[in-house]
């Protein structure tokens, strides 16, 4: 049997940027190296497809995410990242330890059933899952289902949580910048103030949201960072704002889009400045299914509780997958002492390993 709580130790001191995630690769590939019957595919960037096949018939995926986040870890554990910077505040070290759990589980079993295992990169907010589809070599599959998971800082060890229907939104992550004339501060007149653009825009899309979109169209526009000027006595030149959306639909997708761009280009006329609106990656929502939905409750191992979840606006990629199949995302509980995701101080429970395990096998096995 692997130590899988010694393989989550490992992957947790190197955690990496998505897209630079090859010490995890080249580890991942080290421990599947010791498992015959497996067919090992990669690219010319991380992630790697692992292919069990042993009868002709349809695929299950399954997937766990490779990436982290540029966060100091500050949770005091032995085995804290050894990547100044850089740490696994989302849990994908613990996403990845429970995939590996599951093929070790499968390869000792051997299932007459089909299987592929996918570890991915870049979840974060590059893309990672769609730039995996564009290689086309899922296509080579008939894949019947798709699963993942992610661990939750609020649930306890023992549960997991999920719903049929939306359950991630739709992320939009933007910068908005004006750029205008920096002034001495004697002689305002001669500048042109960035600063100001980037507060008329702000205040005037928050109002605007309140008035274009109702209560129930669950919309969010939220700017996290804003950036100006150089020195205390000079007229800012330059004002940045990085900021997301967050929405459940494509219409409300767009129509929030065009509202930035839209005032963005209004404000800038008003204050005689430059803009520039970028639209950085969107995900797709994820939608899980019914059917599957329904199986996992029937699926349910004994010392498993389900609590019923609701929709979220928090962005995950598996949305591409579950709107290319048929396909189930779960909260696994990490313990509700965990922390929060993306907190330099969360570190999930050790035990929802066993958790995640027995839940996926459930799902690998059924009929």
């Amino acid at each position: 049997m692997i130590d899988l709580i010694q393989v989550r130790k490992d992957l947790h001191m190197i955690p990496e940027l998505g897209f630079r995630e090859h010490k995890t690769q080249q580890h991942v590939l080290d421990i599947l190296a010791k498992y015959e019957g497996l067919t090992i595919h990669t690219f010319d960037f991380p992630g790697i497809v692992v292919e069990y096949t042993r009868c002709e018939a349809t695929y299950r995926l399954f997937r766990a995410d490779m990436d982290a986040l540029p966060i100091t870890e500050r949770t005091g554990c032995d085995f804290t990242s050894a990547h100044e910077g850089l740490m696994h505040a989302c849990g994908h070290d613990i996403h990845m330890t429970i995939l590996i759990g599951l093929i070790d589980q499968i390869v000792a079993m051997q299932p007459k059933q089909n299987y592929l295992f996918l570890f991915q990169p870049a979840e974060e907010g590059l893309g990672g899952a769609e730039r995996i589809l564009k290689t086309e070599i899922l296509d080579q599959f008939e894949i019947e289902e798709a699963y993942a998971l992610h661990v939750n800082g609020g649930l306890p060890v023992g549960t997991v949580s999920t719903k049929p229907g939306i359950f991630f939104g739709i992320p939009q992550e933007f910068d908005i910048e004006f750029t205008g004339e920096s002034a001495h501060v004697a002689f305002p007149q001669t500048g042109r103030d960035a600063l100001s653009a980037g507060l008329t825009f702000y205040q005037a899309m928050s109002r605007l949201m309140h008035e274009r979109f109702p209560a129930t169209d669950a919309v969010v526009f939220y700017v996290g960072t804003l950036n100006a000027g150089t020195v205390r006595n000079a007229v800012p030149k330059h004002c940045i704002m990085k900021g997301t959306t967050r929405s459940l639909s494509r219409a409300n997708w767009q129509k929030m889009n065009d509202l930035m761009t839209e005032t963005a280009k209004l404000t800038a006329g008003m204050h005689d400045v430059e803009y520039k609106v970028t639209l950085h990656s969107t995900y797709d929502p994820v939608v899980n299914s019914e059917k599957l939905y329904n199986k996992f409750l029937e699926q349910l191992p004994q010392e498993i509780r389900h609590i019923e979840a609701s929709t979220v606006m928090t962005g995950e990629d598996f949305g591409f997958f579950t709107t290319r199949y048929d396909g189930l995302l779960f909260w696994l509980g990490a313990g509700e002492y965990a922390g929060d995701l993306h907190s330099d101080r969360f570190l999930p429970d050790e035990r929802c390993i066993q958790t995640g395990v027995a839940m996926m096998m459930q799902l690998a096995l059924k009929k």
